[in-house]
C-alpha cells in the first residue's frame, strides 16, 4: 500500500502535520489496543487443567468494568486449537450441530490466523497473547491508512472505546484491515499523478486489485464481499450514459470470485467435510439469547417465544430482508449517480453493511468494529456516531453479565436484561438512521480529494500556520489609531447596530457605487464576521467624537511584498465631505508606511465613481489603469441578492517613495478650514475614498 496518498509535493509543514496525525493515532492506538488486551488477557490465568484451560475462566476477577468474556480464549478447547489440529482439515460437524477435530466456524483465513496463534502454545492465557500479537498489527495498519485518508478523523478509530472492548473479543481486525485497504486502493488509484495530473491507476485496475482486498475480507468474516457490488457498480458506471464498461464491471466480480477460490480451494481439497462443516454450522445457528437481534428481543415475543413457527419466520425474514435493503440502497446511489455523475460506492457500501447488521439473525457486539472505519470515512453527523457509540458500550457492558459470564452469576437481574433490550433496540434504530445517513453522506477530506482525482486541501493545522503566515495581523497588528477627534479601533460585533443605521433610504443614493452596505442588525452583523475572519483584511470602526460614522479597511495584505489595499469604505452621509475621512486616511498611510515599513499602497474603485476616484486622487495616489471584470459588483438598490454584474476597477496606488510629499499636503488639508465638520452644513460628498 502506498505510504502517501497526496498528490502534491508536500511542503515541510504538511509532511510535519501528517507525521503529527500518524504519530497522535498510533499513540492512540497503543492505549486502546494495549488496554484491550489488559481487559481480556484477566480471563484466564493460573490454576490450569490438564487441557490448559484457566479455571477462573470466563468469569475473571471480580468487579471489572469490562466484561472479562473473550471468544478468542473461549475457542481454545472448544475447536481442537489446545491440540494444534489443522483447521478444517479433519473433523466436522455431529448430529447435535457440535463442531469437532479442529474445524472452527470462522471463513476459512480466520481459521489459519487461529491455527498459527495456537502454534507452540500450551494454555488459553498463551493462545490468547499469541492471538494478540498476530491481530494487533492489523489495527496499527488500518490507523496508518485511516490516518492518510482522514488525518484527525482517525481518532474515532484510534481512541474510542470499540478497540478497547472488542480488539481481541474476537478475529475481526484482520476483515477490517481489509474493507479499509480495499478503499485505499480505490482511493490511490483514482488521485491524480503530480506529473501527468491524471488518474494514477486506470479505474479497471484500481477496482480489481480492490476487489482481491475484499475477496481477501470474504476468507475471513463474510461482509466485505458485499462490497464488490458498489464497486463494480462504479466501474460500469464511470465512463458515463454512453460508455457503460459491461466487461470492466464483469471482472470486478470474476476477480473477486477467482481470490475468494484461490483461498477456499485449499481447504476444500485437503478436509471438504470440515470445510463444509463451518457453513452448516453457521446456517444452523438460532437467533436465540446469545444474539442481540431484533427477531430474538421482538419477533419472538409475537410468535411464542423461540418456537418452529419463530426459526422458520427468521430463517426466511432475515435473509429477505437483507435482499431488500441492499436493492434499496443501491437503487438509491442510482438515482445519486443520475443527480452527480457518479456512483456513490463507498456510501453505498456503508449502508449496505449497517443493512446486514440490522437485520442479521446473529448481531455480535463486535460487529462495532465493522461499521467504525465507515464513521471515519463519511462525513456522519457527530450526534448520531456518539449514540451509536454509547449504545454499544452499554450493550457489551450488559449482555454479559445478563449471560452470567462476567461474574458466574446463576442469574441476571432483571434491570440487566432491560439495560440488554434497550441497547440492542436503540442499536437497531441507529442502524436504520445511519442506512439513511451513510448511502446520503459525502466523504471526508482528503479522501474525497483522492477519490476524485483533485489535490486535497491543506490539513487543519497547515492550513492555520498558511493563515497565520497570511494574517494581516501578523504584518500590521490591530492598532487604535486617533488624531484630533477621529478615532480608528478595530471593529466589533457590538458594533453591529451602529453600522446597520449608517444609511439612511433618503441618502441610499448615495452609495449606487459603493456595493451593498448592511442595513439591518443581521447583515451588519455578518458583514462584520466577513470582515473580521479573513485573514488578509483588517476592518476598522471610524469614530467621531466617540460616535461611528464609518467603518475602512486595511485589504488584500502581502507582507511578503509589503504591500496592502484600502477600501470597504463608507460613511453616514454627515460624515461625507468632512475632515474625517482624509484624517482616517492620513492614520492609516502613517501606520502602513511609517509604523509598519509598507512600500505600496493601493485603492481600488468603480470606474464609474467618479467622486471617489477624485478624493483617491487628493490623496496623491497615482492612477494606474483599469482592471476588467476585476469584481462582482451589486449596487444598495438591488438588496442582498447576488450579484449580477461585474466591476470594471480603477486602480490607483501610492509608494513610500511618494508618501512624505503627499503627507504634508494631506496634513494640510486637514487644517484647511475649507473641510467642514461631520454635522455642519452639506457640502461636497465624495462616496468613497
Amino acid at each position: 500500500m502506498p505510504g502517501d496518498l497526496s498528490t502534491a509535493p508536500s511542503s515541510p509543514l504538511r509532511l510535519g502535520e501528517r507525521v503529527l496525525v500518524l504519530t497522535v493515532s498510533l499513540l492512540a492506538t497503543v492505549v486502546t489496543v494495549f488496554w484491550g488486551y489488559r481487559a481480556k488477557v484477566v480471563c484466564g490465568g493460573a490454576p490450569f487443567d490438564d487441557a490448559g484451560r484457566s479455571e477462573g475462566f470466563p468469569h475473571g476477577p471480580r468487579g471489572s468494568l469490562i466484561p472479562c468474556y473473550s471468544d478468542v480464549m473461549e475457542l481454545w478447547s472448544t475447536r481442537g486449537l489446545g491440540e494444534h489440529l489443522m483447521p478444517y482439515v479433519h473433523g466436522g460437524i455431529d448430529a447435535q450441530g457440535q463442531l469437532f477435530g479442529g474445524v472452527v466456524e470462522y471463513p476459512v483465513l480466520s481459521g489459519l490466523l487461529m491455527w498459527l496463534s495456537a502454534g507452540g502454545t500450551h494454555t488459553d492465557v498463551d493462545f490468547f497473547t499469541h492471538s494478540a500479537l498476530i491481530l494487533a498489527p492489523f489495527a496499527f495498519a488500518t490507523t496508518v491508512l485511516l490516518a492518510l485518508m482522514t488525518r484527525w478523523w482517525v481518532l474515532l478509530w484510534a481512541a474510542t472505546p470499540p478497540i478497547v472492548l472488542y480488539a481481541f473479543h474476537n478475529w475481526e481486525l484482520p476483515v477490517v484491515f481489509t474493507s479499509v485497504a480495499a478503499v485505499a486502493i480505490m482511493a490511490y488509484g483514482a488521485s491524480a499523478s503530480p506529473a501527468t495530473g491524471l488518474r494514477r491507476i486506470p479505474v479497471r485496475t484500481t477496482a480489481v486489485a480492490a476487489t482481491v482486498m475484499l475477496g481477501i475480507g470474504f476468507s475471513l468474516k463474510i461482509y466485505p464481499g458485499l462490497f464488490v457490488l458498489p464497486i463494480a457498480i462504479y466501474v460500469l458506471t464511470a465512463g458515463g450514459r454512453r460508455a457503460r464498461d459491461w466487461a470492466g464491471a464483469a471482472g470486478v466480480v470474476v476477480t473477486a470470485i477467482v481470490t475468494v477460490a484461490v483461498t477456499q480451494l485449499p481447504f476444500m481439497i485437503t478436509g471438504f467435510d470440515g470445510w463444509k462443516a463451518a457453513l452448516d454450522f453457521q446456517g444452523q445457528r438460532r437467533a436465540d439469547i446469545t444474539t442481540n437481534s431484533i427477531w430474538y428481543w421482538g419477533v419472538r415475543y409475537l410468535v411464542g417465544d423461540e418456537t418452529p413457527a419463530y426459526r422458520t419466520l427468521v430463517d426466511v425474514a432475515s435473509p429477505l430482508a437483507i435482499a431488500l435493503g441492499i436493492a434499496a440502497v443501491v437503487a438509491f446511489g442510482w438515482r445519486i449517480l443520475r443527480r452527480d455523475g457518479a456512483y456513490p460506492w463507498l456510501p453505498v457500501a456503508a449502508a449496505m453493511l449497517a443493512v446486514f447488521m440490522l437485520f442479521h439473525k446473529v448481531h455480535s457486539p463486535q460487529y462495532t468494529l465493522w461499521i467504525l472505519p465507515f464513521f471515519v470515512l463519511l462525513r456522519v453527523p457527530w450526534q448520531l456516531i456518539a449514540s451509536y457509540l454509547v449504545a454499544d458500550v452499554a450493550l457489551d457492558l450488559s449482555v454479559f453479565r445478563m449471560l452470567g459470564m462476567s461474574h458466574g452469576e446463576a442469574s441476571a437481574p432483571q434491570w440487566i436484561t432491560g439495560m440488554v433490550i434497550a441497547s440492542t433496540w436503540a442499536q437497531a434504530l441507529l442502524l436504520a438512521v445511519l442506512i439513511v445517513s451513510f448511502v446520503r453522506a459525502q466523504v471526508r477530506e482528503p479522501l474525497a480529494s483522492y477519490l476524485a482525482g483533485t489535490t486535497p486541501r491543506p490539513g487543519p493545522l497547515t492550513r492555520l500556520a498558511a493563515g497565520d503566515a497570511a494574517d494581516a495581523r501578523t504584518w500590521l497588528g490591530a492598532p487604535t489609531c486617533t488624531r484630533d477627534d477621529v478615532t480608528l479601533r478595530p471593529i466589533a460585533p457590538a458594533d453591529a447596530p451602529a453600522l446597520a443605521r449608517l444609511v439612511d433610504d433618503a441618502d441610499l443614493p448615495l452609495y449606487r457605487w459603493t456595493g451593498p452596505v448592511p442595513r439591518t442588525d443581521e447583515a451588519a452583523a455578518a458583514w462584520i464576521d466577513d470582515a473580521t475572519t479573513t485573514p488578509s483584511r483588517i476592518t476598522f470602526a471610524v469614530l467621531h467624537d466617540g460616535r461611528l460614522v464609518g467603518t475602512t479597511s486595511l485589504y488584500d495584505v502581502d507582507a511578503a511584498n509589503r504591500t496592502l489595499a484600502i477600501g470597504y469604505t463608507f460613511y453616514s452621509a454627515a460624515a461625507m465631505g468632512t475632515s474625517v475621512n482624509p484624517t482616517a486616511k492620513l492614520l492609516l498611510l502613517d501606520h502602513a508606511f511609517d509604523e509598519c515599513g509598507a512600500v505600496r499602497v493601493v485603492w481600488h474603485t468603480h470606474e464609474a465613481n467618479a467622486r471617489s476616484r477624485a478624493a483617491i486622487a487628493k490623496l496623491g495616489a497615482e492612477f494606474e489603469g483599469l482592471l476588467r471584470k476585476h469584481r462582482r459588483f451589486l449596487s444598495p438598490s438591488e438588496g442582498e441578492s447576488l450579484p449580477t454584474g461585474w466591476r470594471t476597477t480603477a486602480q490607483f496606488a501610492m509608494t513610500d517613495d511618494d508618501w512624505p510629499a503627499h503627507r504634508e499636503a494631506l496634513v494640510a488639508r486637514i487644517t484647511t478650514a475649507g473641510i467642514r465638520q461631520p454635522g455642519t452644513a452639506t457640502g461636497a460628498r465624495p462616496v468613497q475614498a
